[in-house]
């Protein structure tokens, strides 16, 4: 009972719940001085804090991403001329004791990996961005993935980076061009199941014939977990609730520049 109170407490003392508590408090206190006129920006605040970190819409709004791309069984997925694994999973990493620093979309490596063991590519062509160091060396997520992996001796067919791309709309023309040189016929498109939808639908703008392998499924709904209709501020649902606005942000931006 002790740990169960003192876990409830700490939550509100992390940054979610501690701004869930200080808006509660204000808006406690405009209501106690009558202060009806300056209380409508604490309370909207407030709302959408509760409605996106204390209850389970950010994990639906999620969910109504992922369930448009259920798990799929690579065992029965027809072989492809490559397989082409989306960034964000990876990024080379002095400070880690294995060289890599593993993110949240790192299901996406190791699920093209899973399909290359299957059989199911000739070549893995890995994605990503990249970023700057302090020294003023340029580091490639796409390169460093397939060092990591090659070191590793991880995948039984040769991998390729796309080199630094800003966006999943480079990595579809990188691919495109790549499908055009070779002839090939159709790879297999491996990425986060809540992203999926837009990088299909850019990839086949860009003229490449994909399959679409989801993966990273992370809505608790998808995962077949437990959810409370009501809980302490998580800031893992802010985090949920900020990857599905993303991906609708993203979606009409991509339509607007004529990419979907």
């Amino acid at each position: 009972m002790i740990s169960l109170f003192l876990k409830g407490l700490a939550s509100f003392l992390e940054p979610t719940g501690f701004i869930w508590l200080v808006l509660s408090v204000l808006i406690g206190v405009k209501i106690h001085r009558k202060q009806w006129r300056l209380i409508w920006l604490p309370v909207v605040a407030w709302l959408l804090l509760s409605l996106t970190a204390c209850t389970p819409l950010s994990q639906s709004l999620l969910a109504s991403l992922e369930s448009q791309w259920p798990p799929v069984d690579v065992a029965q997925l027809p072989e492809c001329d490559a397989i082409v694994v989306l960034g964000g999973g990876v990024e080379p990493s002095e400070s880690e004791p294995a060289g890599i620093h593993l993110k949240g979309a790192s299901d996406r490596l190791f699920a093209a990996l899973a399909l290359a063991k299957k059989g199911r590519g000739r070549l893995i062509l890995i994605g990503g961005g990249s970023f700057q160091r302090e020294t003023g060396v340029d580091v490639f997520e796409g390169e460093g993935a397939k060092r990591w992996v090659e070191e590793w001796q991880l995948s039984p067919v040769p991998l390729q980076s796309l080199g630094p791309c800003r966006d999943t709309h480079d990595e579809a023309v990188r691919v495109a061009a790549l499908v055009a040189q070779h002839g090939w016929k159709r790879v297999a498109l491996v990425t986060s199941a809540y992203h999926m939808t837009r990088s299909k639908a850019v990839f086949e703008k860009a003229g490449t014939v994909v399959v679409p392998v989801p993966c990273n499924y992370l809505s608790a709904y998808m995962q077949q977990r437990h959810v409370k209709w009501l809980d302490v501020p998580k800031s893992g649902n802010l985090a949920h609730f900020e990857a599905w606005m993303h991906e609708i942000i993203g979606w009409w931006a991509y339509r607007l520049c004529g990419w979907v």
